[in-house]
């Protein structure tokens, strides 16, 4: 049954694979996109997007669940100071269960740029679904497992979270500004004390979702393909680092929507690569702390806010470990 299993998802992934254009400075984005749309639209793609899509979904659950209830047993917990939001509305509901699904879509498209700027590997004859593409300057998407290496798995990760933060913090700016934040970002912010891990994080408008996901996208380009305007030349990425990138992406942004005070930094230096309890500043006092999984290019820009354990603390807005809403709301009731 597993060895069935296992070639089942081999074969879906193939079939998804021979779907995507490559990549080519001869081939406008248009025709791209217009390629792309023809060969994911038909009947076998589609239940194939499907059937990733369920996949990813239940991924997520995983994911969720564990950044929720695993450090429980090895973290302390951050303080409750902005009103937590106990019941959601089924506009939470909705817009949480539309992003959910939009991300099968989003993984589809995001390995699947990957897999149009592969590396190219000589001697297994040249056909559009082959390996081989050699028209394609800056780095490559390495696919096969004899071919990974530090420099495009690990090298690539802090440069694509270093990318994805710059523009990430710069849109999130732009959804604070007040006559856009009505109608996009106001509704995550109904939450000032996010606890439910990605479940809160996901708990956002369709758009600024789907521009927060593929942005991840943009990043992978721009790494992949380089900024000649700047300098850099580009680098490979290999599926391994675009796994690793979107995984522990989904974990950060995770822990920062939980009462969980984690916190990768160097104490005797006093630099913090990430802070948990910087996300939630923002969630209390929204110009400030914009990036998504550091807080680098919120320094840079000066929209920077240090947590202050000192902050006043409201009892009654503490959380009931047992319901997970806030012990002022059973006195309500």
């Amino acid at each position: 049954m597993i060895e069935n299993a296992l070639n089942y998802i081999v074969g879906l992934i193939q079939r998804l694979a021979t779907t995507i254009p490559t990549s080519c400075k001869h081939t406008s984005y248009t025709q791209q996109l217009s390629q792309l749309y023809s060969n994911a639209t038909t009947s076998e793609s589609l239940y194939d997007l499907l059937i990733l899509t369920v996949a990813v979904v239940l991924a997520l659950e995983l994911v969720s669940n564990a950044t929720y209830h695993v450090p429980k047993a090895f973290v302390k917990t951050i303080p409750v100071r902005g009103k937590h939001l106990d019941i959601f509305s089924v506009k939470d509901w909705a817009f949480i269960s539309f992003n959910k699904v939009l991300t099968g879509t989003f993984v589809y498209l995001y390995y699947g740029y990957l897999w149009s700027v592969r590396k190219q590997h000589m001697g297994h004859g040249h056909n559009e679904h082959s390996l081989e593409h050699g028209c394609c300057g800056g780095g490559k998407g390495i696919w096969r497992l004899e071919d990974l290496s530090l420099t495009n798995t690990i090298l690539p990760i802090p440069v694509l979270f270093v990318v994805y933060d710059f523009f990430y913090t710069l849109l999130h700016w732009f959804l604070h500004i007040k006559a856009i934040y009505a109608y996009v970002h106001k509704h995550h912010h109904h939450q000032k004390a996010p606890s439910r891990a990605n479940i809160d994080a996901v708990n956002v408008h369709p758009l600024e979702f789907f521009l927060g996901e593929f942005n991840h996208i943009l990043a992978m380009h721009l790494v992949v393909k380089g900024t000649p305007l700047l300098g850099f030349q580009g680098m490979d990425v290999s599926w391994l680092a675009a796994t690793l990138f979107i995984g522990l992406g989904g974990i950060l942004a995770g822990l920062n929507h939980t009462r969980h005070d984690v916190a990768i930094a160097n104490k005797k230096s006093g630099w913090t690569l990430y802070d948990s309890k910087h996300h939630d500043v923002h969630h209390r006092i929204p110009q400030s702390n914009y990036g998504q999984y550091t807080v680098l290019w919120d320094r840079v820009f000066g929209t920077f806010r240090e947590y202050d354990q000192n902050d006043r603390v409201n009892p009654a807005y503490q959380l009931d470990p047992r319901t997970g809403m806030s012990i002022g709301s059973d006195k309500k009731d």
